[in-house]
């Protein structure tokens, strides 16, 4: 046997070596293996101790890591665990997995779900108060869209309508342009959630933290339709034609009934003119709605229509409003009036024109119609010898018009007609009132502007309806 005191050094030698080459035994310590989060989202820490190099890798794109590796160290070390807002009322849970050379470790996340949110109609969201934290879901029907990457469009049901401003894939905390994923169109029904904000005195939806997508059930917008022409017997139509490169587009009342149409020129991106009946019961109540928006018509795609949500940009000609030919407070009813505002009703028009003279001449139109058994408007722009164009929202350039007219044809309560023309130029205009020596013939009228009105009026009474001169006839004058 050898000697005890051999065994013994032999056994320290060794425990010597041990020590001077400072190897180790792999290890992982962990001071966490579970975090909880609520609906809304956190972030946490989560510590260990580790002489390897490691990794961190969640199983789920709703969690993130910082940082997601690093080096050994004999201190503990910590990475922060983000977690994203669970629009969701389900719970839900991930796993982080900690690896160290050869060594694993687990740690499980838990989120709660998003507390249920309040189902309210359109009308019940308009009456509760602005919050910023109060979440409300909303189901209707896009009615007009006026952009398309950030998700503005309105909103309807059975019990009025709501401007959303900015509606994403998910939840996030501001705009991140998921819009176009959803590939939503007016028709579409859709549930979203959303809180209840306003801006300038307008009710919206969504806000600076956008609404976000629940469902969506497809549909058509059924308001309007396109057509080449038509051989409708409308008394406000002029003659049109299916051969002049132009369209007559047709918006109507929810119960079916006409509301206007626009004969649509895609050259020069504005209305020819725009064709209505007006009189007191369709003029209707209420007030503009679309100020803040001027939506797409959803008959034509964009890349044949003026976008105008930002209004026109100066192409060299200065500075215009959004001049309409129907009036917004020709249709005041609120379903109709939105659709008032599309960008095929507007042209580029002088705001010393629009707000002035040419205001002056709308509410002295519908103090007529309101006076008649229906005033049949057709109301247009001229464009010939124009070679001035704003810019729409996406650089497309839009002619502006040299001058703009009214022809009315005037039935009475005793089924008499009567006619008037009137034309103004495209300058600033500051009538107060409208004046014999501003008005003549539906005959001049057609000749000045090359349109022939009235034509489904039966010809003799035709002849002699826009051959009248409207300064001999006592009516217009007296009321």
């Amino acid at each position: 046997m050898k000697p005890i005191h051999k065994i013994l050094a032999a056994c320290l030698l060794a425990a010597v070596a041990v020590g001077c080459g400072k190897t180790s035994v792999p290890g992982l310590t962990m001071l966490t293996s579970f975090i909880s989060v609520g609906s809304t989202g956190d972030s946490q820490q989560v510590a260990f101790k580790t002489n390897q190099s490691w990794s961190v890798r969640p199983d789920v794109s709703w969690v993130s890591v910082d940082p997601p590796s690093g080096g050994a160290s004999d201190s503990y070390q910590s990475v922060k665990v983000t977690v994203e807002p669970n629009p969701d009322p389900v719970e839900r849970t991930a796993t982080l997995t900690v690896t160290a050379g050869e060594k694993t470790a687990a740690v499980q996340v838990k989120q709660a779900g998003a507390p249920a949110a309040k189902q309210l109609t359109i009308s019940e969201f308009r009456n509760t108060k602005a919050d910023k934290t109060t979440w409300y879901k909303l189901t209707g029907e896009i009615a007009a869209i006026a952009n398309e990457d950030r998700g503005y469009f309105y909103l309807v049901d059975e019990t009025g309508f709501v401007y959303v401003y900015g509606l994403c894939e998910k939840q996030v905390e501001t705009n991140d342009q998921s819009f176009p994923k959803l590939a939503l169109k007016p028709g579409d029904t859709v549930t979203m959630m959303t809180l209840r904000s306003e801006y300038n005195e307008t009710i919206e939806a969504g806000g600076t933290i956008p609404a976000y997508f629940v469902s969506k059930t497809d549909g058509e917008y059924r308001l309007g339709q396109k057509v080449s022409s038509t051989a409708a017997g409308w008394l406000e139509l002029p003659a049109t034609s299916a051969a002049d490169g132009q369209d007559l587009l047709i918006h109507r009342f929810p119960d079916g009934s006409r509301s206007y149409a626009a004969y649509y020129d895609y050259e020069h991106l504005v209305s020819s003119w725009v064709a209505y009946p007006l009189h007191k019961d369709n003029i209707g109540s209420g007030s503009r709605t679309a100020d803040s928006a001027f939506p797409m018509d959803p008959l034509l795609p964009r890349d044949k229509q003026a976008v105008l949500a930002s209004g026109f940009k100066d192409g060299g000609a200065g500075k215009f409003d959004r001049g309409h030919q129907i009036a917004s407070a020709d249709r005041l009813d609120w379903r109709v009036n939105i659709e008032t505002f599309f960008s095929t009703n507007m042209t580029p028009q002088l705001n010393g024109l629009n707000a002035e003279g040419w205001a002056t001449l709308e509410i002295k139109v519908r103090d007529w119609a309101r006076k008649s058994d229906t005033l049949y408007v057709v109301t247009g722009c001229s464009v010939a010898g124009s070679n001035k164009y704003a810019l729409d929202n996406d650089g497309k350039k839009v002619t502006v018009p040299t001058g703009y007219y009214k022809a009315l044809l005037r039935l009475d309560r005793e089924k008499n007609y009567t006619a008037l023309g009137i034309w103004m130029d495209h300058a600033a205009n500051s009538a107060t009132s409208i004046t014999k020596d501003m008005v003549m013939s539906i005959d001049e009228l057609e000749k000045k502007v090359g349109v022939d009105f009235f034509v489904n009026l039966p010809s003799d009474v035709q002849k002699a309806v826009e051959a009248q001169n409207p300064s001999d006839e006592a009516w217009w004058w007296n009321n």
